[in-house]
């Protein structure tokens, strides 16, 4: 385990990241899209999250709004997001800058677009180093050379001298995490990481990331719209539909035993050898146009009256899982196996 800088804090009870009531819109010329709607989750300390839903659903609009990312036409209109003693939304740019890298590491879509395309790998690490505490140059080195080679490459001394437009696509994300953990954060957020990789190198990412997560006794939210990445790197799941969340809960229980239908859907539409493929019928609908009542009535096999008019709240049922449905999920709700089978 690597020793503890000043991004992390002696283990407690207390959560990771506590996100609450969290809403994000943009304004636009044709009106205001709603893109995250009263988004309420935790991450706890040693776990890794995975935010789950289609394109379009508000996953990366949520990690976004945490990390003070968001800009104009786009704003947080509500929510706060704990961590520690801080609400993560009320902090200035310059405290939140503070936080960034030191205790919260930022791993995006595109490691080329994270990467400064004029300045040098060891002098992004001497920069990234003393945004927050004074290092030589010596010391950055150093570090890089070492963060570098706990990412698995080989001749780091190589990329440290060389420039982003040398490297691969695989390579290029291994450096961009080599400097979200380079502070030693407690929190790493990764925004579809693989995204602009091949399948190969995804995995390759994915194992590197996950695995020094846990080393380090870190925390982790996952952005991705793959399932099979949450049901093997994840401990929790949460599952985002137009801009909501509509399930959440630990992943081997949401995954054996849905009780949203959304997720269920989501679930059925995974390929399976020998099954005819399922795909979701419809579409997300429009955030301009905000739909009244369940946003996933008019796709929604089960959908009855009270679906129409009214919102369902995201509600606890116990064991850790919260759903918002109005259905009697216990009882209504089809098991995954007899829906697959019939």
């Amino acid at each position: 385990m690597t020793a503890q800088h000043d991004g992390r804090s002696a283990a407690t009870d207390a959560p990771a990241l506590r996100v609450a009531g969290l809403t994000t819109e943009f304004v636009t010329r044709r009106g205001v899209v709603h893109a995250v709607n009263d988004v309420s989750f935790t991450v706890g300390r040693g776990d890794i999250v995975g935010i789950v839903g289609e394109s379009g659903c508000g996953k990366s609009a949520t990690v976004r709004s945490i990390m003070g990312l968001i800009r104009s036409p786009g704003r947080v209109v509500g929510g706060s997001a704990e961590m520690g003693d801080h609400d993560l939304l009320q902090l200035s740019r310059r405290d939140l800058r503070k936080i960034r890298g030191a205790q919260i590491g930022f791993v995006a879509q595109n490691p080329f677009g994270s990467l400064n395309p004029i300045l040098n790998i060891r002098r992004q690490f001497h920069n990234v180093v003393n945004s927050h505490r004074s290092a030589s140059r010596e010391e950055t080195y150093e570090l890089g050379l070492s963060m570098l080679r706990s990412v698995g490459i080989a001749g780091p001394e190589r990329v440290l001298d060389g420039y982003a437009h040398e490297l691969s696509g695989g390579m290029a994300q291994r450096v961009v995490i080599a400097l979200a953990l380079s502070l030693d954060p407690a929190l790493v957020i990764a925004d579809e990481p693989t995204t602009a990789l091949d399948v190969t190198v995804q995995r390759q990412i994915l194992d590197l990331i996950s695995g020094l997560v846990k080393q380090d006794d870190r925390s982790m939210l996952l952005v991705t719209h793959d399932l099979g990445v949450v049901a093997q790197y994840c401990d929790q799941v949460v599952v985002m539909y137009a801009g909501k969340v509509v399930e959440a809960g630990p992943v081997a229980e949401v995954f054996t035993r849905p009780l949203m239908p959304y997720t269920l859907d989501l679930l059925e539409a995974i390929p399976r050898r020998g099954a005819s493929l399922r795909n979701l019928r419809g579409r997300v609908p429009d955030l301009i146009n905000y739909p009244t009542g369940c946003p996933y009535k008019t796709r929604c096999r089960f959908a009855f009256d009270r679906c129409l008019d009214e919102v369902p709240a995201l509600r606890p049922i116990g064991d850790g899982r919260a759903v918002a449905c109005h259905l009697n999920v216990h009882e209504e709700v089809p098991e995954l196996a007899s829906i697959g089978s019939g």
